[in-house]
């Protein structure tokens, strides 16, 4: 009976897990170039099965599991669909990599392309103001005079100035991890690499004039949601059925 307590409660501990996951791709269904989680379990078997120490176990109770716990948490960095908005500092990228961009201490990685520029004229990240890096690892700079400014899909930046004088300020950095399992999350799309990362510009391509959507569909979102909470719930009855059960045992053995 207690073996079956447990089981129960791990049941309702990652559905619990899970649970918090969705929720948080659910709130971030609108959020630029953002990739959902998944929560990852493990199965595990008995301990007596797993250990050896049980001999002659009846029926297939030695292949029955003994459990569930959290495996984890990954992300899909499958690609988003991409929504025009025609603004000129709107960029997507099509296919693998990262924008590189830096807060100041550190280099982070993301695929949210809505720029804008600052008021000392570098290409910097509209949400939170980290300067985009080029492939030599400096900020580029937009002259304050730019009547138009084209970023070609290997991302050279190139701006029209007066006269119609066209200029290179700079190519737009794009780079790929040795493996997405490397990223971690740090919150506003952007991702910290916890191993190296290589350059793929010239390779990588950049689209003008759009944005990456997020990667979450609220209406698969809801239905793991729904399935999730049903998972809880029979879990939890478990629960209160196994303890009531007990408890009148308990009160059978006393009253002998």
């Amino acid at each position: 009976m207690i073996y079956g307590l447990y089981l129960s409660a791990q049941g309702a501990q990652v559905q619990s897990t899970r649970q918090d996951v969705i929720a948080n791709n659910l709130a971030n269904a609108s959020t630029t170039a953002f990739k959902r989680d998944l929560a990852l379990f493990q199965a595990h078997r008995p301990w007596d099965a797993a250990n050896g120490s049980a001999g002659g176990l009846p029926g297939n109770l030695g292949q029955a599991t003994g459990g569930v716990s959290v495996a984890g948490v990954a992300t899909s960095f499958r690609q988003g669909p991409l929504l025009p908005t025609g603004a000129p500092l709107d960029l997507a990228l099509q296919g693998p990599g990262f924008f590189r961009v830096s807060d100041g201490s550190q280099e982070l990685l993301t695929r949210n392309g809505k720029l804008t520029r600052d008021v000392s004229g570098r290409l910097v990240t509209q949400d939170t103001g980290y300067p985009v890096l080029s492939v030599t690892g400096a900020p580029i700079l937009l002259p304050s005079d730019a009547s138009q400014i084209e970023i070609t899909p290997e991302g050279t930046v190139v701006t029209l100035g007066p006269g119609g004088v066209r200029s290179e300020v700079g190519q737009i950095d794009v780079v790929q991890p040795e493996s997405v399992g490397q990223l971690e999350k740090v919150g506003n799309s952007f991702y910290r690499a916890r191993g190296p990362t290589h350059s793929i510009s010239g390779r990588a391509s950049i689209r003008q004039g759009f944005l990456e959507e997020s990667g979450v569909q609220p209406i698969r979102e809801m239905m793991d949601l729904i399935e999730s909470s049903r998972a809880f719930e029979a879990n939890v009855n478990l629960i209160r059925t196994q303890d009531e059960t007990l408890a009148r045992l308990l009160q059978t053995v006393a009253r002998r």
